[in-house]
Protein backbone atom coordinates (compact mmCIF):
# COMPACT_ATOMS: atom_id res chain seq x y z
CA UNK A 1 0.00 0.00 0.00
CA UNK A 2 1.40 3.08 -1.10
CA UNK A 3 1.23 6.10 1.24
CA UNK A 4 0.61 10.00 -0.31
CA UNK A 5 2.45 12.55 1.06
CA UNK A 6 0.97 16.01 1.24
CA UNK A 7 3.16 18.74 0.38
CA UNK A 8 1.88 22.38 0.08
CA UNK A 9 2.61 24.25 -3.33
CA UNK A 10 4.20 27.60 -3.02
CA UNK A 11 3.79 29.21 -6.03
CA UNK A 12 5.28 32.89 -5.35
CA UNK A 13 8.28 31.20 -3.44
CA UNK A 14 9.75 30.71 -7.01
CA UNK A 15 9.74 34.48 -7.92
CA UNK A 16 12.58 36.84 -6.92
CA UNK A 17 11.55 40.33 -5.72
CA UNK A 18 12.31 43.06 -8.05
CA UNK A 19 14.85 43.98 -5.67
CA UNK A 20 16.38 40.74 -5.02
CA UNK A 21 17.12 40.81 -9.14
CA UNK A 22 18.35 44.15 -9.17
CA UNK A 23 20.54 43.40 -6.38
CA UNK A 24 22.14 40.31 -8.18
CA UNK A 25 22.45 42.26 -11.40
CA UNK A 26 24.43 44.90 -10.28
CA UNK A 27 26.78 42.57 -7.93
CA UNK A 28 27.14 39.90 -10.73
CA UNK A 29 28.02 43.59 -12.97
CA UNK A 30 30.46 44.41 -11.05
CA UNK A 31 32.18 41.87 -9.49
CA UNK A 32 36.12 42.12 -9.84
CA UNK A 33 38.06 38.71 -10.57
CA UNK A 34 39.47 36.75 -8.02
CA UNK A 35 42.52 38.06 -6.31
CA UNK A 36 41.04 41.69 -6.52
CA UNK A 37 38.97 43.24 -3.29
CA UNK A 38 38.77 46.25 -1.94
CA UNK A 39 38.20 49.55 -3.34
CA UNK A 40 37.48 49.49 -7.20
CA UNK A 41 40.88 49.72 -8.53
CA UNK A 42 42.95 48.55 -5.31
CA UNK A 43 44.65 45.20 -4.75
CA UNK A 44 43.69 42.81 -1.87
CA UNK A 45 47.10 42.57 0.08
CA UNK A 46 47.18 39.84 2.33
CA UNK A 47 49.22 41.11 5.89
CA UNK A 48 50.17 38.94 9.00
CA UNK A 49 51.15 41.37 11.73
CA UNK A 50 52.38 40.14 15.33
CA UNK A 51 54.44 41.26 18.14
CA UNK A 52 57.62 39.90 20.01
CA UNK A 53 59.33 41.52 22.78
CA UNK A 54 61.44 43.91 21.37
CA UNK A 55 59.34 44.06 17.63
CA UNK A 56 56.61 44.34 15.72
CA UNK A 57 56.74 41.98 12.45
CA UNK A 58 54.79 42.63 9.10
CA UNK A 59 54.23 39.77 6.65
CA UNK A 60 52.02 40.54 2.91
CA UNK A 61 52.20 38.87 0.10
CA UNK A 62 52.68 41.07 -3.06
CA UNK A 63 53.21 38.78 -5.85
CA UNK A 64 53.99 40.28 -9.34
CA UNK A 65 56.25 43.38 -7.43
CA UNK A 66 59.56 44.47 -7.00
CA UNK A 67 61.38 46.21 -4.60
CA UNK A 68 61.35 49.13 -6.19
CA UNK A 69 57.07 49.21 -6.66
CA UNK A 70 57.31 49.21 -3.31
CA UNK A 71 56.95 52.44 -0.47
CA UNK A 72 57.58 51.55 2.52
CA UNK A 73 56.90 54.64 5.56
CA UNK A 74 56.95 54.50 9.47
CA UNK A 75 56.06 57.58 11.37
CA UNK A 76 55.92 57.22 15.03
CA UNK A 77 53.50 54.25 15.76
CA UNK A 78 52.74 53.94 12.37
CA UNK A 79 53.75 51.61 9.34
CA UNK A 80 52.13 52.57 5.48
CA UNK A 81 52.90 50.38 2.58
CA UNK A 82 51.86 51.75 -0.75
CA UNK A 83 52.82 51.26 -4.53
CA UNK A 84 51.24 50.65 -8.03
CA UNK A 85 51.57 47.65 -9.92
CA UNK A 86 51.70 48.59 -13.96
CA UNK A 87 49.93 47.18 -16.79
CA UNK A 88 51.22 44.89 -19.59
CA UNK A 89 52.27 46.65 -22.56
CA UNK A 90 53.75 44.20 -24.79
CA UNK A 91 50.22 43.27 -26.50
CA UNK A 92 48.73 45.00 -28.91
CA UNK A 93 44.99 46.51 -28.28
CA UNK A 94 43.95 43.90 -30.63
CA UNK A 95 45.44 41.05 -29.41
CA UNK A 96 43.78 40.93 -26.09
CA UNK A 97 41.20 38.20 -25.00
CA UNK A 98 41.05 38.92 -22.00
CA UNK A 99 43.00 41.65 -20.07
CA UNK A 100 42.51 41.59 -16.32
CA UNK A 101 46.07 42.63 -15.19
CA UNK A 102 45.76 46.66 -15.16
CA UNK A 103 47.56 48.93 -13.44
CA UNK A 104 45.97 49.22 -9.72
CA UNK A 105 47.43 51.16 -6.79
CA UNK A 106 47.76 49.49 -2.55
CA UNK A 107 48.15 51.11 0.18
CA UNK A 108 47.79 49.62 4.00
CA UNK A 109 48.31 51.27 6.75
CA UNK A 110 48.60 50.09 10.78
CA UNK A 111 48.47 51.70 13.92
CA UNK A 112 50.40 50.01 16.47
CA UNK A 113 50.51 50.13 20.08
CA UNK A 114 53.70 52.04 21.12
CA UNK A 115 56.29 53.95 18.49
CA UNK A 116 58.51 52.56 16.32
CA UNK A 117 62.34 53.03 16.09
CA UNK A 118 62.20 54.34 12.44
CA UNK A 119 66.06 53.79 12.50
CA UNK A 120 66.01 50.52 13.12
CA UNK A 121 63.20 49.36 10.39
CA UNK A 122 64.50 46.43 8.35
CA UNK A 123 62.45 45.21 5.00
CA UNK A 124 63.55 41.70 3.14
CA UNK A 125 61.43 40.72 0.10
CA UNK A 126 61.63 37.51 -0.90
CA UNK A 127 59.45 35.21 -3.86
CA UNK A 128 56.80 38.09 -3.82
CA UNK A 129 56.37 38.35 0.06
CA UNK A 130 57.45 41.70 1.47
CA UNK A 131 58.45 41.31 5.31
CA UNK A 132 59.05 44.14 7.87
CA UNK A 133 60.61 44.18 11.28
CA UNK A 134 59.62 47.18 12.97
CA UNK A 135 61.62 47.58 16.56
CA UNK A 136 59.61 49.09 19.50
CA UNK A 137 61.64 52.22 20.48
CA UNK A 138 63.34 52.11 23.57
CA UNK A 139 60.72 54.39 25.43
CA UNK A 140 58.38 52.02 24.87
CA UNK A 141 60.28 49.00 26.07
CA UNK A 142 59.80 47.45 29.01
CA UNK A 143 62.20 48.20 31.76
CA UNK A 144 63.50 46.41 34.93
CA UNK A 145 63.24 48.92 37.96
CA UNK A 146 66.04 47.84 40.56
CA UNK A 147 64.88 49.00 43.79
CA UNK A 148 67.48 50.63 46.58
CA UNK A 149 67.12 49.89 50.08
CA UNK A 150 67.92 53.14 52.32
CA UNK A 151 69.70 52.59 56.07
CA UNK A 152 68.01 54.07 58.69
Amino acid sequence: MAIARISRIAPLGDFVSLRDAMDQLFQESFIRPNGWSGPAGQIAMPVDLWETTDAYHLRADLPGLTPEDITITVTGDTVSLSGETTAATDVKGDGWLRHERLARTFQRTFTLPVQIDNNAVTATFTNGVLDLTLPKSDAAKPKTVKIQASKT
